[in-house]
């Protein structure tokens, strides 16, 4: 099963991009630019499931302030969380380790909703290079999406 082209619109944020944008809320950071880009662009549409929303929560909490905050209930309102369907976890699931299970569910969600997922998680490698789904680094990110 190959990747659908969705545009450059749909995408869904790891959680290592959520960290980059919130770790040092005194810090402008290309991963703050991009998620509030991402979260103010009306065209672009985000997806996730409940278990990057537990992550997003769970790491929100851990690197506490206003922006974290602010950051995470702005992703709520924006993202359109999704059931994961079994048959994409399950195709998503042969091209990485089975002890990511978390990271398996997100790549299923962009297999389900030709999302593109923005991470720096290298074992999505396999599955962006068989083209099951499109992996973008948060730095191809930045550079394709953050008006300079």
């Amino acid at each position: 099963m190959k990747r659908q082209k969705s545009g450059i619109n749909r995408f869904l944020i790891d959680t290592n991009v959520f960290i980059a944008s919130i770790r040092h809320p005194d810090r402008k950071t290309g991963s703050l630019d991009l998620i509030l880009g991402l979260i103010n662009n009306p065209d672009v549409f985000l997806v996730g499931n409940d278990l990057l929303l537990l992550e997003f929560e769970k790491y929100q909490k851990r690197f506490e302030s206003p922006l974290a905050y602010k950051i995470l209930k702005d992703l709520k309102h924006k993202i359109k969380f999704i059931e994961v369907r079994p048959e994409n976890i399950k195709h998503c699931a042969k091209y990485m380790p089975h002890e990511e299970i978390v990271d398996i569910v997100h790549a299923a969600t962009c297999l389900q909703t030709s999302a593109i997922l923005i991470s720096n998680d290298d074992h999505f490698n396999k599955l962006n290079k068989s083209e099951v789904i499109e992996v973008w680094t948060i730095t191809q990110a930045i550079n394709t999406l953050v008006k300079k």
